[in-house]
């Protein structure tokens, strides 16, 4: 048999040609001449397979994971490698080398291809909502019957601040598209639902309090015909904070800590903690502020008794002694707290607020 192109009797052949000629011939790749990409102006995200994937990669990356994508090795070569190189960049067209090399027919080959790649960009939906001020939700932290606390503010700041950087990892719409505050407290106008609702979940966990949602209809979406809803989430925080007082089934207690499922108080007389649900805040009434904590001074001591002097007639009142007091001293100033008449002593220290 003669090799169509060189006229050679070699005994093998491949597709009628020697194999100097097939290997002179032979592609290790292939690849379109020219490419295109749509990529987002803005947050860099890809338009592929009719939707929007991926973020924040540098132009220099998207271009080499195209080229990387489209290149096709040929069936008889072994062990490829191939080399991209960005030639120059002409406005939003990059021009291209792809190197290949690699083993045919135990041949070793390199071969050199030129192609061009058109960055096409617009603006995704998301960029394009997050630009109008675009939301889903409103978180609207108040508390009950009483003004926030600056200190409750900045915790819900921050908390919002430090999910909001994470969630957009994988959730675009994880933005705080507004931060309003007016009289009543704060609204926080959320990108998205889902995000919303684990916001107020993280700030549940530190301050605690309750919510409701409300969701309201305000349109339809033009493209897919469904309705538009925006929730509203109206988070409120108890209307007393941590080392206020409370009173709960006839016993008086200290706020000590709040979580999203209960609320954590200490005994003022057992000086024993104990958990009270959030179901039943309706039962817990409020005593006095962290605010009320006097000084006074202790003016004798026994195993079994403590006396002092009243913070605000400065007559003499006794205490039953606890183990909690056993470091307090004969002209010591204590913490006390009048509850309906009632002088208990506070040895905790107190939370500093603004």
């Amino acid at each position: 048999m003669f090799c169509h192109q060189c006229g050679s009797t070699a005994s093998q052949q491949w597709e009628g040609l020697c194999k100097n000629c097939f290997l002179k011939q032979y592609p290790l790749l292939s690849l379109e001449a020219d490419l295109q990409v749509n990529i987002c102006s803005n947050c860099h995200a890809q338009f592929q397979e009719g939707k929007w994937i991926g973020e924040g990669l540098p132009e220099e990356e998207i271009i080499y994971q195209t080229l990387e994508k489209n290149i096709k090795v040929s069936s008889l070569v072994e062990d490829p490698e191939i080399d991209l190189e960005i030639l120059q960049m002409r406005g939003s067209i990059a021009e291209c080398m792809i190197i290949a090399r690699g083993k045919v027919l135990g041949e070793e080959l390199t071969q050199e291809y030129e192609t061009s790649l058109r960055l096409d960009k617009t603006v995704c939906p998301d960029c394009s909502k997050f630009a109008a001020g675009y939301y889903e939700s409103v978180i609207q932290l108040r508390a009950d019957s009483r003004s926030l606390y600056p200190e409750e503010i900045g915790q819900a700041d921050e908390i919002i601040k430090e999910n909001l950087n994470r969630l957009q990892e994988k959730n675009r719409m994880a933005y705080l598209s507004q931060r309003i505050k007016i009289k009543e407290g704060i609204d926080y106008y959320i990108g998205s639902q889902k995000v919303a609702r684990k916001l107020v979940h993280k700030i549940r966990e530190i301050l605690g309090g309750f919510s409701q949602e409300s969701p309201r209809l305000m349109g339809q979406d033009k493209s897919s015909g469904k309705d538009l809803y925006r929730t509203w989430i109206s988070l409120r925080l108890p209307e007393f904070s941590i080392d206020d007082f409370i009173s709960f089934k006839d016993r008086f207690a200290q706020v000590k800590s709040l979580d999203s499922r209960k609320i954590v108080v200490k005994d003022v007389s057992s000086l024993e903690k104990f958990s009270i649900p959030w179901k039943d805040y309706p039962a817990i009434e409020k005593l006095a502020s962290f605010k009320d904590i006097q000084k006074t001074t202790l003016t004798a001591k026994t195993p079994k008794l403590i006396q002092l002097l009243h913070p605000t007639t400065y007559e003499t009142i006794e205490v039953q002694s606890k183990p909690d007091f056993e470091e307090l001293d004969i002209g010591d100033q204590v913490k006390v707290i009048d509850l309906k008449g009632k002088i208990y002593i506070i040895v905790e220290k107190n939370r500093k607020r603004s």
